[in-house]
């Protein structure tokens, strides 16, 4: 079963999901035709991923928890990358997915069923009881013995906003992939507009939690009356899941 696997930052803002090149079907509907390949050049994958999340304050925040940064300190984005592609190389080198569409327009990264690994905890126990208590025991509340594939990250690259259906590719795989081994897809949203982008391709949310709060406000400035962010617990499965109560 999965274990303590770290917050999967938000979705970059994936607002046009038309995609191309289009070809014809037998029955001569068209459908999209986008090749999810895995990526052996970790440093373009965090390139794009570097782009999708440049004005993300709940990536940002999260970043620097995993790396023990306090909140309220100032970080330039080199660094904040750094953090992200050392979690990319992570993922790597334990067994994870990491996958590109559209010649590195999007990137995720994934870990499979009977792959997954504990994320090291940070120095500060609310953090941790957030994320690797509460989260860890509703997944499984959920899921009971079901295993999954779980997502870390997915981004648009949004320079290119002219590319298309490259995240949509990438999640009509992974829920091929899921419907045919019979596990689910699992993810964290952390903005509203990434849930709603997230129960556009099928996924739904079992948990609403908060975090950051009484340390940043919704910018991700220090605040010690901040009410920080929200995420949601989302799961897609092609059947009723074993422990679900939806929220």
């Amino acid at each position: 079963m999965m274990k303590q696997s770290p917050l999967s930052p938000p979705a970059s803002p994936l607002v046009d999901l038309e995609s191309k090149p289009v070809v014809k079907v037998n029955n001569g509907h068209c459908r999209t035709v986008v090749p999810v390949n895995k990526v052996t050049n970790i440093e373009r994958a965090t390139l794009t991923l570097a782009k999708a999340f440049h004005d993300s304050k709940a990536n940002d925040y999260l970043m620097k928890k995993f790396a023990n940064i306090p909140s309220s300190e100032e970080v330039p984005k080199a660094r904040i990358n750094e953090i992200l592609h050392q979690f990319n190389l992570l993922y790597a080198a334990k067994g994870g997915e990491i996958v590109e569409a559209n010649d590195f327009d999007a990137v995720a990264v994934w870990t499979g069923p009977g792959h997954h690994f504990d994320q090291d905890l940070t120095n500060d126990p609310v953090f941790n009881h957030i994320f690797f208590e509460v989260l860890h025991d509703k997944r499984d509340e959920i899921l009971k013995e079901l295993d999954c594939y779980y997502l870390f990250i997915v981004g648009k690259d949004l320079t290119n906003p002219k590319v298309r259906g490259s995240v949509r590719a990438i999640f009509d795989t992974y829920k091929r992939k899921a419907d045919e081994e019979g596990v689910a897809l699992v993810l964290e949203a952390i903005n509203e507009h990434a849930r709603s982008v997230y129960e556009y391709f099928g996924f739904k949310n079992y948990h609403t939690f908060h975090f950051g709060a009484g340390e940043v406000d919704a910018n991700g400035k220090a605040n010690p009356n901040g009410e920080g962010f929200v995420g949601y617990l989302m799961i897609y499965y092609k059947d009723e899941l074993p422990g679900a109560i939806d929220n």
